[in-house]
């Protein structure tokens, strides 16, 4: 079987996308596996990279991570990254932040009532999970007759950069981006932030993982996720790491993810499904 990994998810701009690769094809060398890049872009589903055979190492979102497992679908964890800025503490965990124009007369998420919210897919945790749950807590309880909190809600804009594009743009008035991604974007690429700003951020929840598929062998996931957790150890992989932003790789704690479970069942008994 030929085994395939992907960093769609992080390859925020071309610089990092090539630390991405440089970095985790010396883990693919150092483990003796030979996993080959694939490219997987919008407007192509995500989800259709999970589905693939032959998943060696690729980055997966933690909210359709254990609602497979939920279904019976068992992706196995092998590592998630604790990115190196300050703000994470050491741990791996992100957040999303709600974004708006810089020019935005906002100063709270309440404000934003009535505006025109744009949203990425519905089966990301950055990306939905994580916003809905922030504003079902100010959206009013009810069913489908309630009042809506947002005047319009738009999507799917598929990326990141496509609801970049449209805040810019000025087709909507609010969004939610992975602050992980947007990290990697000040450092890389930060002309794309300008005239935005961060309104507000969600709570921390575990990061997105380096899973391997059900069809892939367990002594190749054993010997790569074992060189994708020792190479902060080692002092010729400490420029990769810097360059990836990457303070070390460690052990998922796949019991934490259920909070992200959670967070949907939450919005849902509040009546609030779907951001509207």
């Amino acid at each position: 079987m030929t085994l395939i990994t992907s960093t769609r998810m992080y390859d925020v701009a071309p610089a990092a996308r090539a630390a991405w690769h440089a970095l985790l094809h010396a883990a693919h060398v150092r483990a003796g596996l030979d996993v080959q890049f694939v490219e997987h872009a919008w407007p192509t589903p995500i989800g259709e990279l999970w589905e693939r055979p032959g998943l060696c190492g690729v980055f997966m979102c933690g909210w359709p991570f254990v609602r497979a497992v939920h279904e019976g679908r068992r992706y196995t964890p092998m590592a998630c990254v604790v990115p190196s800025w300050p703000a994470y503490e050491g741990l791996p965990r992100y957040r999303s932040e709600f974004l708006v124009r810089a020019d935005s007369g906002w100063r709270t998420l309440a404000d934003a009532a009535g505006s025109r919210y744009g949203w990425m897919v519905r089966d990301s945790q950055s990306g939905w999970n994580a916003p809905r749950a922030a504003l079902a807590a100010l959206a009013p309880l009810g069913g489908p007759s309630r009042p809506r909190f947002f005047a319009e809600s738009k999507g799917p804009y598929g990326n990141p950069r496509g609801l970049l594009r449209a805040l810019a743009g000025q087709e909507i008035d609010l969004t939610a981006v992975d602050g992980w991604y947007l990290d990697l974007l000040r450092a890389h690429d930060p002309a794309a932030l300008a005239g935005l700003r961060t309104l507000a951020v969600t709570p921390w929840t575990p990061n997105p993982l380096l899973v391997a598929g059900p069809d892939v062998d367990a002594g190749a996931t054993e010997k790569l996720a074992g060189a994708l957790l020792a190479m902060h150890e080692d002092d010729r992989f400490k420029g990769l790491l810097q360059q990836a932003h990457v303070a070390r790789f460690v052990q998922p704690d796949a019991a934490r993810y259920e909070a992200l479970i959670d967070m949907e069942r939450q919005a849902v008994e509040r009546g609030y499904g779907e951001i509207v």
